[in-house]
C-alpha cells in the first residue's frame, strides 16, 4: 500500500488521421473528382495501402506524392500519415521526426501536436509532452483533454499547485469529469492531505458507489493515515465488486500481513495465485503467513 496511485494519462490511438489527407484534398479541391491529379492518385493509392497494413507501400506512395508537390500545404498531413504509419510499425522516434515535418508546415495543426504530444508521453518524456499539451492550450484553452493530461504531467512532477489549477479548470469546463475529481483527490493524496483526499473520494464514491477503483484509492489513503481497519473494509467492498481482481486481492493480502492476519492474508494469496499469478512470485510472502 505505500504506492501512490496516479491518474492515467488519456492518449489517444494513433492512426486516426489517414482518412484526413483525403478528406482535406476533397475540401481544398472542389474539382477534385473530376481531374485527379498523380499527386492525388499517389495519396489515395498510400491510403489504400495503409488501411490495409502495407505500410512500406504506404510510406512509399506517400514520399512519392511529397516529391511531386513539395510545397503543397497538405504535405503536412502526408507526413502525419507518414508518422502514425511509422508508430504502427513501432518506429516513435523515426515519427517524431516526421511529426516535426508536419508542423513544420502547419505549426498549429491540432489533431497533429495532439498525435506528437501524445507519443511523447508514452515514451515518457514528459518535458516534451508537458510543453505539447501547454501549446495546445495556447491554441484551444478548452480542450479537455489537453487539460486532463497537463495535470497529469504536473502532478508527476511534484508541481500540485499547477497540477490543481488544471483541474479546477477542467472541472469549470466539465463539472461531472470524472477523471478529474479523482485526480484532485489523488492530488490532495500525494500532496500529503488525506483528509482533504478521502472527502473527495467519499463524494465520488456516492456518485459512483459500484467502482471497485474508488474504494481501492480511499484505502490507499486510509492506509497511509494509519487507518487500516478502513482501508480493510473498503478492499472488502472494491473486492467484492471485482472479485478476480489480482491487484485488489494482493493489496488486502499485503495489508492484512501488515497487520499479522496471517490466514487471512494468506488466503488472499493463494486466491492470486488461483487466478494466475505465479506461485514463486508469492513464496516470500507465503512464508510470512506460517
Amino acid at each position: 500500500m505505500k504506492k501512490k496511485t496516479n491518474i492515467a494519462p488519456l492518449i489517444s490511438s494513433p492512426a486516426r488521421l489517414f482518412l484526413l489527407v483525403l478528406v482535406w484534398w476533397l475540401m481544398v479541391s472542389p474539382s477534385a473528382a473530376q481531374s485527379i491529379s498523380s499527386y492525388e492518385q499517389h495519396i489515395e493509392q498510400g491510403l489504400a495501402a495503409a488501411q490495409d497494413h502495407r505500410y512500406d507501400e504506404a510510406i512509399t506512395l506517400f514520399r512519392q506524392a511529397l516529391k511531386l508537390s513539395p510545397n503543397d500545404i497538405r504535405n503536412a498531413l502526408i507526413y502525419a500519415n507518414i508518422a502514425h504509419i511509422q508508430e504502427a510499425k513501432g518506429e516513435p522516434l523515426k515519427a517524431l521526426e516526421s511529426y516535426d515535418l508536419a508542423l513544420g508546415i502547419a505549426p498549429e495543426n491540432i489533431p497533429i501536436l495532439q498525435s506528437q504530444t501524445n507519443l511523447y508521453m508514452s515514451l515518457g518524456n514528459q518535458s516534451k509532452a508537458l510543453h505539447g499539451y501547454t501549446k495546445i492550450l495556447d491554441i484551444t484553452p478548452n480542450d479537455t483533454t489537453a487539460l486532463l493530461n497537463r495535470a497529469y504531467l504536473y502532478q508527476q512532477r511534484r508541481d500540485y499547485q499547477n497540477a490543481q489549477h488544471d483541474y479546477e479548470r477542467l472541472l469549470t469546463l466539465s463539472p461531472n469529469n470524472y477523471a478529474a475529481q479523482l485526480g484532485v483527490a489523488i492530488l490532495f493524496q500525494n500532496a500529503n492531505k488525506p483528509q482533504e483526499a478521502i472527502t473527495r473520494l467519499s463524494l465520488l464514491i456516492d456518485q459512483y458507489p459500484d467502482r471497485a477503483e474508488l474504494y481501492s484509492v480511499r484505502a490507499e489513503v486510509e492506509a497511509e493515515a494509519h487507518q487500516p481497519e478502513l482501508a480493510l473494509l473498503d478492499l472488502d467492498k472494491a473486492i467484492e465488486l471485482e472479485p478476480n481482481n489480482t491487484n485488489l486481492l494482493l493489496t488486502r493480502a499485503y495489508l492484512h500481513l501488515h497487520e499479522n492476519h496471517k490466514h487471512l492474508a494468506q488466503k488472499d494469496f493463494l486466491r492470486a495465485i488461483e487466478l494466475g499469478i505465479p506461485r514463486g512470485q508469492l513464496k516470500e510472502e507465503l512464508k510470512q503467513c506460517r
